[in-house]
């Protein structure tokens, strides 16, 4: 299991977030979100559906414009920018709902996401130029280690929609990677996921963080992954942030378990109490 709650020296935050709000005509979907995520951690983004949690995503990637608000990345401002731009700076990341060429297969759909690598021109495509074939070369090459390192290594020639959906998880991983984000950015990628298939992706998000060198936010439901990996979690809730602390202070506060359960912890029976909460948070959320 990964040691997601072992002590580091303070670090400066590489993701840094405030007073970000998005509305929808009359409707607010989030305000007042701050958020700082320190270099080389993970981080995750709990709360029950409909709290505003891929809405701060889209805002944060460019996949939408927040209506006011600052987004800095590594200290520079990246709010406003178009999504591809916000990419280049280094923000990948993955959807609720998987989105692969589902026509294509698993080392194609890598391949797509190393196209701010490539320097060939659509010319030195077509001529076949040295330049084109050694970057051709290397970018399968590239495509095939990062489907090893999220443990896919023979699916490569497979079509992405005959893999099976924990596969298609990974995959997605593999194309966010591959582009040398800074900080990948995943939304729900337990959902479908069994319980072994949970614990490989608790794993795999470490090995992320220590290998790779890249800073982690996830949103995620499954609350037995989120304690396990996370070394921050912040608690959305009406599209407004209810608290922030460890695993252990999130656990226990009673602010968070009424958001989730509408009772406070000291009205669960008394048996297996710890464990309670989670599983019923769970269960809420299925």
């Amino acid at each position: 299991m990964l040691d997601a709650h072992a002590k580091s020296p303070a670090r400066l935050p590489l993701l840094d977030v405030r007073g970000l709000k998005k509305a929808f005509g009359g409707m607010i979907a989030i305000q007042n979100v701050d958020l700082s995520v320190p270099e080389g951690s993970v981080h995750a983004i709990i709360g029950p559906n409909g709290a505003g949690k891929t809405t701060a995503f889209n805002c944060i990637t460019a996949f939408v414009k927040p209506t006011s608000g600052r987004v800095y990345l590594g200290g520079e401002r990246i709010d406003g920018l178009p999504a591809h731009v916000v990419a280049r700076h280094g923000v990948a990341r993955t959807y609720q709902n998987v989105r692969l060429f589902p026509n294509m297969t698993a080392l194609e759909n890598v391949l797509v996401g190393q196209h701010r690598r490539l320097k060939a021109t659509f010319w030195e495509a077509i001529a076949g130029t040295g330049r084109f074939r050694r970057e051709e070369a290397e970018a399968r090459e590239r495509a095939r280690h990062y489907l090893a390192f999220v443990g896919i290594p023979r699916r490569a020639d497979d079509l992405a929609r005959n893999m099976p959906y924990g596969d298609q998880r990974r995959l997605e991983i593999a194309r966010a990677l591959v582009g040398g984000p800074r900080i990948l950015m995943l939304d729900e990628p337990a959902a479908g996921m069994n319980p072994a298939e949970g614990k490989a992706l608790v794993e795999l998000i470490g090995r992320v963080r220590d290998e790779l060198g890249v800073t982690v936010v996830l949103i995620e439901h499954h609350m037995r992954v989120v304690m396990a990996v996370a070394e921050r979690i912040t608690v959305f809730n009406r599209g407004a942030i209810l608290t922030e602390g460890t695993p252990a202070e999130i656990q226990a506060d009673d602010r968070v378990i009424e958001a989730y359960l509408g009772r406070r912890s000291g009205q669960i029976a008394a048996p297996a109490a710890e464990a309670e909460p989670l599983r019923q948070m769970e269960a809420r959320i299925a």
